[in-house]
């Protein structure tokens, strides 16, 4: 332990020297941290990809889910401290020599600090959609394909860069998260997998969710049972966040379980799509903005006063109700017909 705490000191200093060093940039650095959060990631830029391609939206969709899924379940059993209240409890200051670390609003996150889930997510996110870039233009050439490989890492590079700054995670929480992320994407983007994940009936599918959901809550009775109490990030985060307005109930890990879940089970009814019908994008586009607009207001609206059973109820099915539309309705109802010329048929015919 002694030899950890001495890493994490080092690693403390690290932070002082980014927030030195970056200090000039520090909007740049909010803008990425802002983009690259997976909640942002999840009700934005990924529904676009909805209007785009449905087969690609459902392979993200899959790879991302099950990262993000991952990364709650690794925070659980690692439990380890986020650097902005990890400084102020750990012995290996002095109060003489305790050194102070920036912290804003981007700063007070209220769950456990490994891995890095900006990094985790985005790490399998970028990878997805760099890899479909790289095959497209991979025509053109070793050039195009080393330039959008350097710019996948440089993006992983900022984000990292974005999270230290803000003492949001210590060096290794980045690391490990970009690792993890590199991992699950080429765990997800196995097509056997995904094939054998579409082969499955409804009911093994959603079987199979609710097996993940039962590893997340052996975890949280478990930790229970152990006397530790699962929220306890939570706790350090008001204890230490300079402006309990700060935190935000979205980003605990209970709230990403039931996030997760409910976006899990509506691909778990519909099945992950290996192929779909080419979108008509000037209405598909239109319609995925319409709905993302109308998915944003309705968890703005989440009723939030009558108990938490009834607020994560309600965000479990907009989630589910918001990905399942997502999936089923704008193939259905922006899906073009594939039109197959007269020599194609003939060239059918004759075969």
């Amino acid at each position: 332990m002694k030899v950890y705490g001495y890493l994490l000191k080092q690693e403390i200093y690290q932070i002082i020297y980014v927030q030195d060093v970056f200090s000039q940039y520090e909007e740049f650095l909010a803008a990425v941290t802002k983009a690259f959060d997976p909640k942002v990631l999840f009700l934005t830029v990924i529904p676009i990809v909805a209007g785009l391609s449905t087969t690609l939206y459902s392979k993200l969709l899959l790879s991302v889910l099950l990262t993000e899924y991952a990364n709650t379940i690794v925070k659980w059993i690692l439990a380890e401290d986020r650097p902005f209240w990890w400084l102020n409890e750990t012995k290996e200051f002095s109060s003489l020599n305790r050194p102070k670390i920036y912290q804003n609003e981007l700063t007070c996150e209220p769950s456990p600090g490994n891995p890095s889930g900006h990094l985790m997510t985005s790490t399998t996110y970028l990878f997805v959609i760099f890899s479909v870039l790289e095959e497209y233009v991979g025509k053109y050439g070793r050039f195009s394909r080393v330039s959008l490989r350097i710019a996948y890492y440089s993006t992983l590079f900022f984000i990292s860069i974005s999270r230290m700054y803000f003492g949001c995670h210590f060096l290794h929480q980045c690391i490990f998260g970009i690792i993890l992320g590199i991992v699950m994407s080429k765990v997800c983007l196995s097509h056997r997998l995904e094939k054998y994940i579409a082969k499955q009936s409804g009911k093994r599918r959603i079987a199979f969710v609710g097996f993940i959901c039962l590893i997340a809550l052996s975890l949280y009775w478990t930790q229970k049972l152990l006397g530790i109490d699962p929220q306890w990030a939570v706790k350090m985060a008001f204890k230490w966040c300079e402006d309990p307005f700060y935190l935000k109930p979205t980003t605990t890990l209970v709230f990403s379980a039931i996030r997760l879940t409910g976006s899990l089970f509506a691909l778990a009814v519909v099945g992950p799509i290996l192929k779909a019908k080419p979108l008509n994008m000037k209405l598909s586009i239109p319609m995925v903005l319409a709905m993302m607009a109308f998915e944003w207001i309705a968890l703005d609206y989440t009723p939030r006063n009558y108990g938490v059973v009834v607020y994560f109820s309600s965000s479990f099915l907009l989630y589910f109700l918001f990905t399942y539309a997502y999936l089923r309705w704008v193939p259905a109802l922006a899906g073009q017909e594939i039109r197959v010329s007269r020599s194609d048929r003939n060239k059918s015919k004759s075969n």
